[in-house]
């Protein structure tokens, strides 16, 4: 209420009001009586976003397209947090220094902002970070620094960047870098020394670039080149030569070593092989499941069998891409019979539950389609409705809503174990 007082100066949000839950209100969503989800976007919202950082519990965080300002105020409180977009804004100073305390953020969208300063290495805290948009601000200075191995949405473009663009980031396309005038390299051009007019007064012919280090052309500057010292000990030149025996031992020890190493290995992977030998497929599901859990979708894009695939959705769902599925942070839910279940958020920060038929047997696609088509007519109160599914040679989906409320087993055990 204090945020609406500040900066909802049209009354847009009608729905806030005391005397009602607050997570019924336009754009909240509660966990466990807990605000989890604020999504309020486009309404012209104006001032500071300071009185949200009291909602510690939040994972999704969107004031997109809104006329908020000023420098984004500490947000170190906001563990929790997977989702942030204030892009579209007024805000300014520099790049907010407590992002990196988000250790759980998945999505980061600042741009078209009136941010300055440099983007600082504390970035690369965010292990975790897929998104990284920083568009149409003014930061300046180089990028050489950022080191986000997961990062797979980058854009910052439109900025007063300078300097070499580092080889991680290198593989982005060149929309991600442009009008940036003193940013070079792949997939910009190379970059290069920039010649200066000779004819300006001081010019020594050439300025070299932000990335060539300059070597003063006055003669003082230069090193005087002094001759070698010659040892006072003439046995001193004979005595750095090594004798033939000395070169024989060291060849036996390399060797020595280089054996026992191997033996190492070969222990080592053997009994790798047979722990999983003798745990049958079990050891790899378990495996598969805790890369997963850490990776930004449980749906290898790669896949040939995805060309072929689509989403098919039923009446009444509310549609998007398989792009954006395949986009989204996914977290492990657990395992069945029929397959493993994830938790998929995507980027407008809609929650769904997917199925993934990875090990059943289902049959070919027109007996597939007929069992889904008598699914998504399936309705009744205590059964999820199948919202959409999709179909390919090596991969089947099934798209439900995501119910926040456990699963059997945090019924039986009382451990709250999900996201």
């Amino acid at each position: 209420m204090a945020f609406k007082s500040a900066s909802d100066t049209f009354n847009k949000l009608t729905t806030w009001n005391v005397s009602t839950d607050p997570c019924s209100w336009y754009g909240v969503l509660c966990l466990q009586n807990r605000v989890s989800r604020l999504v309020l976007e486009g309404l012209d919202l104006r001032g500071s976003i300071r009185p949200l950082t009291a909602l510690t519990q939040l994972r999704v965080l969107s004031l997109k397209r809104n006329r908020l300002s000023g420098p984004v105020p500490d947000l170190s409180n906001l563990t929790a947090l997977k989702l942030l977009f204030l892009s579209y804004n007024e805000f300014s100073g520099e790049f907010p220094l407590s992002v990196a305390a988000m250790f759980r953020l998945y999505r980061l969208d600042l741009s078209y902002n009136n941010f300055s300063g440099q983007i600082p290495a504390v970035v690369n805290r965010l292990t975790h970070l897929l998104t990284l948009r920083l568009e149409e601000n003014r930061f300046s200075g180089p990028i050489s620094q950022l080191k986000l191995p997961s990062l797979q949405d980058f854009n910052v473009s439109g900025n007063r960047l300078a300097g070499e663009i580092p080889k991680s980031l290198s593989g982005f396309p060149k929309s991600a870098f442009t009008l940036n005038p003193v940013l070079c390299g792949p997939p910009l051009a190379e970059c290069k020394s920039v010649s200066s007019d000779p004819t300006r007064p001081g010019s020594s012919g050439a300025i070299a670039s932000p990335l060539t280090p300059v070597v003063s052309s006055s003669p003082s500057s230069v090193p005087e080149k002094k001759p070698p010292i010659k040892s006072a000990n003439p046995h001193h030149a004979g005595a750095s030569k090594i004798s033939p025996i000395a070169i024989i031992a060291i060849i036996i020890g390399d060797v020595l070593v280089l054996a026992v190493v191997s033996i190492l290995l070969y222990c080592y992977f053997g009994r790798s092989r047979a722990e999983k030998s003798g745990d049958g497929r079990k050891g790899s599901r378990i495996l598969e499941g805790e890369k997963i859990v850490y990776s930004s979708s449980p749906y290898p894009a790669t896949q040939p069998g995805f060309a072929a695939g689509r989403m098919v959705f039923f009446e009444g769902a509310r549609r998007f891409e398989l792009e954006d599925l395949l986009r989204a942070s996914a977290e492990m839910l657990g395992k069945g019979g029929f397959g493993t279940a994830y938790k998929a958020v995507l980027d407008d920060g809609n929650v769904v539950a997917v199925k993934r038929l990875k090990d059943a047997s289902v049959g070919g696609r027109r007996e597939f389609e007929q069992h889904m088509e008598v699914l998504g007519r399936l309705r009744h109160q205590n059964v999820v409705s199948l919202k959409a599914y999709y179909f390919a040679r090596d991969e089947k989906l099934l798209v439900y809503d995501y119910m926040p409320n456990g699963n059997l087993f945090w019924l039986l055990h009382g451990t709250l174990w999900f996201s």
